[in-house]
């Protein structure tokens, strides 16, 4: 039996509850489906590193095909694909990080931080070493850092037992910046040491305002 609308007089095919011209109530029974409704699988974590390792292993083997070919047959090398094939590790291993501590943000901001860092560094290093890597993204990657973990540890009204540890390590690696300092890398020293101290006077603060919290976090994680 078929869904029946009293005041239009037509039969409706499928599962409604309401007739679509009239808007009432519709009586009778409902059939099933004429076709089935077709679900799309979730995107989960596993699928999207799959998908993003293929793709991965087609630049790569795309990349170094082109390379080789150019070079041997065409004899005009390519020397912009092994930065293409470098930088798709970099969006992999970026991806891998991201589906692995999506669900904390604090912990994924300071994962991607690090990593730009490094990767900024080595860039650097390999074009010549002008030092813009040293002197301006590095420090101020790190105070940008220290400002989003503390703003997002307030807006989520977390206790600073909660985000000590990533403070600590931030203020540890920003005073490494004095071994660029030592090596001579560092042309321009304002944005380091600023960084530096900056980070000196966030950890002595809540050294002294929230001693007792950070007291807890250590016997927490270091069982003290």
């Amino acid at each position: 039996m078929m869904l029946y609308c009293e005041k239009c007089r037509i039969a409706i095919r499928g599962n409604r509850k309401y007739c679509p011209l009239c808007g009432g109530i519709l009586t009778g029974t409902p059939e099933e489906d004429t076709f089935p409704v077709i679900r799309r699988p979730a995107l989960t974590g596993k699928k999207v590193i799959r998908i993003s390792t293929f793709v991965l292993f087609i630049v790569l083997i795309g990349m170094g095909a082109t390379g080789y070919l150019a070079e041997h047959e065409a004899h005009h090398p390519l020397p912009w694909a092994p930065l293409v094939m470098i930088g798709a590790v970099v969006v992999w291993l970026d991806i891998l990080l991201t589906m692995r501590v999506r669900n904390n943000i604090i912990k994924l901001l300071t994962g991607e931080i690090y990593f730009a860092i490094i990767v900024d560094y080595i860039v650097d290093r390999n074009t010549g070493m002008h030092g813009w890597s040293v002197n301006w993204m590095i420090p101020l990657a790190l105070v940008g850092l220290g400002i989003a973990t503390v703003a997002i540890a307030r807006s989520a009204k977390l206790k600073i037992g909660d985000y000590a540890v990533y403070l600590l390590i931030d203020t540890v690696l920003c005073l490494l910046q004095f071994i660029f300092i030592m090596l001579h890398q560092n042309s321009f020293l304002w944005p380091a040491v600023i960084s530096m101290a900056f980070y000196l006077i966030l950890l002595s603060a809540c050294i002294i305002f929230r001693r007792r919290d950070l007291k807890n976090a250590a016997e927490k994680y270091f069982h003290v």
